[in-house]
């Protein structure tokens, strides 16, 4: 299988969740990019491929709480992979944010935000 990506993915490693059915499943984030993130949930998660669900990451030492709505892409074992089909503004701005810092270089980190931009929000 051939996997193409086309946002540089940080490893970041923090406490979310996943809500289904209006219940939370409290799951580790292992990996973050701006079009999605990689979960490892520690119970098999009721989820579908294709299923577009809440996700709420956690920011350790901080009460920011990023916003998204997730659809499941893939599943292998403990990891769930979902793209972000929906952010609060907020999110995105704690998200661009986060990859400019994690990156260290601050001008890939818009660049791949404007790409985000054009690509996803164009009419």
């Amino acid at each position: 299988m051939t996997e193409q990506r086309n946002y540089r993915r940080i490893n970041f490693h923090t406490e979310a969740d996943i809500s289904i059915d209006n219940k939370a499943y409290r799951c580790d984030l292992v990996d973050l990019a701006l079009q999605g993130a990689l979960f490892k949930s520690a119970q098999k998660l009721p989820l579908d491929l294709g299923s577009q669900v809440p996700l709420s990451i956690f920011l350790t030492d901080s009460a920011v709480r990023m916003e998204f709505s997730g659809e499941l892409l893939h599943q292998h074992g403990d990891y769930y992979g979902f793209l972000f089909v929906a952010e609060e503004a907020e999110s995105m701005g704690h998200l661009r944010r986060l990859l400019e810092l994690n990156f260290g270089d601050a001008e890939q980190a818009e660049e791949e935000f404007r790409h985000w931009l054009k690509r996803d929000h164009v009419d």
